[in-house]
């Protein structure tokens, strides 16, 4: 994929790659250090990651061990030895996938909920994450104007709610006492700001609609009693005003910034929009906040 400074197909290179957003699975082996967190430790001997390919810790290149759940994981093991790491993500998963079987991921089970439910019923499960929803409305987004089809948003957005809603509620079923974080996403849409000719109203005109979308899961996951962890918050994703300078696109919105610096989608080596270990180091710090509240 072109990098997203070329000139002449720019804009298709980097929307493009958003199609790439649910990478792949990758084994649950934790690598690296971080630091350990002076809150109490969950007890249990699992974590269980459940969502999408930000759940999977995919990076298109470097590192493929080093996504949030292997650096929470670590964080918790410090405090907690007995702790294990069960990751399930599976790429392009969404809402209305994670209770169908798919090609792309096997589960003994049939499908990842099924999974998690049989993980949860038969071990001691400390907490899980579950990241999904961004990839039900990523077909709403127009590709070749740049834009999000708003009715399509507008039709689909409540569907997803309902699932997600049916999710957690189906993992409560399983263990009644489990401690559920769920999370919102990075904007990997800002990356549009830095293509070449791409209008920067249309990338605030989607940054709204994005927003929209992460208050919706927010919300949803309130009104269940599950935390959140703040993704979009992590990243600055609403910060067009702070202006920082940055290495090689010059004059940046911190959330542009943010993107650029913290994913793989303003690399000049194929343009990709998972984050890099810096970026789930901050997914990681925003998981460790909501773990905190439990």
């Amino acid at each position: 994929m072109r990098s997203a400074r070329t000139s002449g197909g720019a804009v298709v290179a980097l929307v493009g790659a958003l199609l790439l957003v649910l990478g792949l699975s990758f084994p649950t082996t934790a690598h690296g250090e971080v630091a350990v967190r002076d809150t109490a430790p969950a007890t249990g001997d699992v974590y269980l990651a459940l969502g999408d390919s930000l759940a999977a810790s995919f990076q298109p290149k470097g590192d493929q061990h080093s996504g949030y759940a292997e650096q929470v994981f670590q964080l918790e093991q410090a405090a907690n030895q007995d702790l294990r790491l069960v990751k399930l993500g599976c790429p392009g998963e969404r809402t209305n996938t994670i209770d169908r079987p798919r090609r792309l991921c096997q589960y003994a089970e049939g499908t990842q909920l099924d999974q998690a439910v049989a993980v949860l019923e038969d071990q001691d499960v400390a907490f899980v994450t579950l990241q999904i929803g961004s990839n039900d409305l990523f077909s709403c987004f127009r590709f070749g104007q740049g834009v999000f089809d708003q009715t399509c948003v507008d039709e689909r957005l409540p569907k997803v709610v309902d699932r997600l809603g049916s999710i957690v509620e189906t993992l409560r079923s399983a263990d009644p006492e489990v401690s559920i974080v769920g999370m919102t996403y990075l904007n990997p849409l800002l990356a549009l700001w830095t293509a070449p000719g791409f209008p920067q109203d249309l990338v605030v005109q989607d940054a709204d609609v994005w927003h929209t979308i992460n208050d919706a899961l927010a919300q949803t996951y309130a009104g269940l009693g599950v935390p959140v962890a703040d993704v979009e918050a992590a990243f600055s994703t609403s910060d067009f005003d702070t202006i920082v300078h940055t290495r090689g696109f010059g004059d940046l919105p911190l959330n542009v910034a943010r993107v650029c610096q913290w994913s793989h989608m303003c690399a000049t080596q194929g343009d990709d929009a998972h984050p890099n270990t810096i970026g789930y180091a901050a997914i990681t710090r925003a998981v460790e906040t909501a773990l905190a509240t439990i």
